[in-house]
């Protein structure tokens, strides 16, 4: 399921107030996510009291090697890599990747699915996690699956959406999203899963595009 044509950077969450420099694109990539920051980063443990911007999506970003654009959130701190894009909410509470590209398909989209989630499993400091049945989802009218996902930064619990969708025979686009678990109605549920939602009604897909095109 590993990109052949296409370097696919790895898939990486950063939530910080300065996005990470671009990774520049190697010849025999590999899918290795990993999740960087430390609990206390995600969810600080004494966070000050502000008035939260409502969620608002702005202008269109088109991620040409990726074969995906979408719609930017207004207010999230954003790291582009050429085949991904991390997106970090202000108060870095809730996360949300996209990650698409060209991709040597030799198994159905279920057992690509289950890779991707053996993938997620082993990512450093992401913890617990844990992925429920599948049910099937439609983006920008291409089939994927989708799970509900549970885990842990630490001790501080996290709940979100794990996503794959079958562009075409020899393209996948998979998204994550982790919010924190409360009960508050400010974390994933309602929130963070509206949110998330209306980030993938943004996108829609395009052939990916070689650097070298």
């Amino acid at each position: 399921m590993l990109p052949t044509e296409t370097p696919t950077p790895d898939l990486t969450i950063i939530p910080s107030a300065t996005p990470s420099p671009t990774n520049p694109p190697t010849a025999t990539p590999t899918l290795a996510p990993t999740l960087e920051p430390t609990p206390e980063t995600l969810v600080p443990a004494d966070p000050i009291a502000t008035a939260k911007i409502p969620f608002r999506l702005g202008r269109e970003k088109l991620m040409p090697q990726a074969g995906f654009s979408f719609s930017t959130p207004i207010g999230f701190v954003i790291d582009y890599r050429p085949n991904q894009v991390t997106m970090t909410s202000d108060d870095q509470d809730t996360v949300f990747t996209f990650l698409g590209g060209r991709v040597e398909r030799e198994q159905d989209l279920e057992s690509d699915f289950k890779q991707f989630i053996e993938l997620i499993k082993i990512t450093p400091n992401l913890e617990q996690f844990q992925a429920d049945e599948f049910y099937q989802v439609e983006v920008s009218g291409k089939p994927g699956l989708a799970a509900e996902v549970t885990g842990a930064y630490g001790e501080n619990p996290v709940r979100g959406r794990i996503m794959i969708v079958a562009v075409g025979e020899e393209q996948l686009f998979y998204a994550l999203a982790i919010s924190p678990a409360s009960s508050s109605g400010d974390g994933w549920e309602p929130e963070g899963r509206q949110e998330f939602e209306a980030l993938i009604h943004s996108v829609s897909f395009s052939q990916p595009v070689l650097p070298d095109e």
